[in-house]
This record gives C-alpha cells, sequence and structure tokens, in this order.
C-alpha cells in the first residue's frame, strides 16, 4: 500500500473542481469529508478552545462561528493528555464518539507516522467509523523536517488516505515554519487571530481560503464569559434590509418551512442568491428577533427549517 515512490510526489495538491453542491460538511465551511483543513495560529491564541467547542457541538450537531456543525465519530490526537479534556468537561460534553489514539512515542519519526496510520486504516473498517481526524498539533506528531522535503510530502500524502475513507481532516499548527507547506497541501486553511493590539480580549477574527466555494472567508466573534459558545460580532451581522425583505417574501410564499437548502433553490432568478454565511446570520438573527421560527435539529438527516412566524399563527399551527 506505501511505496517509496510516494516520497516523489509534490508537496502541493492539484487544484479540484468542487461542485457547488453536495459537499458532505462536517462544519460547514470549515471541514469537509476528503479535505484536510489546516487552522493555524500562535501559540496561546485559542485553538484548544475552539477545537472544544467544536468537539461539543459533534456529539448531537450544532453551530459554530455561525455555520453548521454535524454529529459524527473523531480521532483526537492531542499533545495534551486525556485528564486535561476530561476537566474540560462541564461545562463542555464530548459525548462517547470522541476517541483518543496517538502514537506509542513522541518522537515524531517516519516509521511512528506510518504505524500510526496503519491503526487509524484498521479502524476505519469497524462497524461504527469516524468521519474526522484531529492532529493536535502538527509539529508535535508529524515528520516535518524542514531538510527534507520529500518526506514532509510523503507524511502530508497519509493524510489523503485517511481522507478517502472518507473522512475530514483537521491539523492544528502553531509553527511559522511549516505553515507554508501545510497550506500548500490543504484543501482549507483557516487563520485564527488576536485584533491587533487587544492582547487580552476574548475576541479572535477567522479568515479562511479553499478549493471550496462555500469556504468560510473572514467572520469575527467574541468568546462568552462562560467559554461554551462564540458570538459573532461580524459587522453585518445584523439582517440586511434587502435581504432580510426577499426571505421574508419568499417564506411567506411557501405552504410549508425550508430548509437554507430550498431557500437558495427557489431565490428569485432577477436576483443574486446570497453567501451562505451571509443567509445563515439573516436566518439566526431573525429568529431572535421574532420575525422567523426555526424547527428541526440542524442536522444531515434534520436540517432546520424556517418560517415567517405570522404564516403559522394564521393557520393556528402554532400556539
Amino acid at each position: 500500500m506505501y511505496k517509496r515512490d510516494d516520497l516523489d510526489r509534490p508537496i502541493g495538491r492539484p487544484n479540484t473542481i468542487v461542485p457547488k453542491e453536495g459537499i458532505p460538511w462536517i462544519w460547514e465551511g470549515v471541514l469537509a469529508e476528503e479535505a484536510i483543513t489546516l487552522l493555524s495560529a500562535p501559540e496561546k491564541i485559542g485553538k484548544t478552545t475552539l477545537l472544544s467547542l467544536l468537539l461539543d457541538r459533534r456529539r448531537v450537531g450544532g453551530q459554530l462561528l455561525g455555520r453548521a456543525v454535524y454529529p459524527g465519530r473523531t480521532i483526537l490526537c492531542s499533545e495534551e493528555n486525556q485528564r486535561l479534556w476530561e476537566l474540560r468537561q462541564p461545562p463542555l460534553n464530548f459525548g462517547s464518539d470522541l476517541i483518543f489514539h496517538r502514537p506509542v512515542d513522541d518522537f515524531p519519526t517516519r516509521g511512528r507516522w506510518k504505524r500510526f496510520i496503519d491503526d487509524l486504516l484498521n479502524l476505519s473498517f469497524r462497524e461504527d467509523p469516524f468521519d474526522l481526524l484531529v492532529v493536535d498539533t502538527a509539529t508535535r506528531f508529524m515528520p516535518l523536517t524542514d531538510r527534507n522535503k520529500r518526506i514532509m510530502g510523503w507524511a502530508l500524502s497519509q493524510l489523503s488516505i485517511v481522507a478517502g475513507f472518507p473522512a475530514g481532516v483537521l491539523i492544528l499548527n502553531q509553527s511559522r515554519n511549516h505553515h507554508r507547506p501545510l497550506a500548500a497541501y490543504a484543501d482549507i486553511v483557516i487563520e485564527m487571530e488576536n485584533p491587533r493590539g487587544s492582547e487580552l480580549t476574548r475576541r479572535r477574527t477567522f479568515r479562511g481560503v479553499g478549493r471550496y466555494p462555500e469556504t468560510l472567508q473572514s467572520v469575527s466573534a467574541e468568546l462568552n464569559p462562560a467559554g461554551t459558545d462564540y458570538v459573532m460580532l461580524d459587522a453585518d451581522s445584523s439582517p440586511h434590509p434587502p435581504l432580510l425583505a426577499a426571505l421574508q417574501t419568499l417564506l411567506r410564499a411557501s405552504p410549508t418551512p425550508l430548509s437554507r437548502q430550498e431557500i437558495l433553490s427557489r431565490w428569485l432568478e432577477s436576483e443574486p442568491p446570497p453567501r451562505a454565511d451571509s443567509l445563515w446570520r439573516c436566518l439566526t438573527r431573525g429568529c431572535e428577533t421574532g420575525l422567523f421560527t426555526r424547527s428541526g435539529e440542524g442536522t444531515k438527516t434534520e436540517a432546520f427549517r424556517y418560517w415567517v412566524r405570522e404564516n403559522r399563527l394564521a393557520d393556528g399551527r402554532l400556539g
């Protein structure tokens, strides 16, 4: 399965055309099956906190940074021991679908990395396979030697095998030395930063770029005092009047509640459809202010559905 020729593959991956419909998101705009995401940030900026919130949402589904997270089984390869992760519960809850698994020793060699990938291959054939692998952090576990680009390319290419299960792969990185080769190989790159001049703030900026059309681009958010969620702080977090009016018209005309995908599919041909993140924020804000009502669990099998509150009141289906 593994050939020495694999060492001759370039580090960068070829650009591929991804269809706009049917992307198997794990975390919309950030993580997808058969894709590798790099989360890059300086040390002590909050990468592990963000990861903790993601693992909490993965238990039953939910949202994070204004985007849906779908439930599933996660393999966590973390430099922090399992006891430290247990101390984060409560207030968070990772559930029973989080598996801690890491190489037997901490010295990042090619042989150790290959054995780790082989172990993951065996886990993929279980009756309850995982759909997300998290490597926290890259330099702790992967043989990313600066002087041997062939070995670095081979080590990164092994993650494509994992992604082909299919599964999503999330790599956390804080080393500037390895950012460029990791970013060149990843399908999606998310950079997490502090606002300039605000070292002690709970606010963070997230900027993304990727091969997928719905990749998160730029959002700002603030961690709440309990450390259980990020509150969106985007300048356009309130619904824009034109988008809000168009949504009200579309939802009023529908005899049944609509999911976000159904809303986009019924969008007026005379107007450009909104971006996925703008639509999500507008619908969420509309629900918070009482303009819209939402049902469903927000999962792959039971999407959120929206309607104009006055419609349901009029026909007696809402008390």
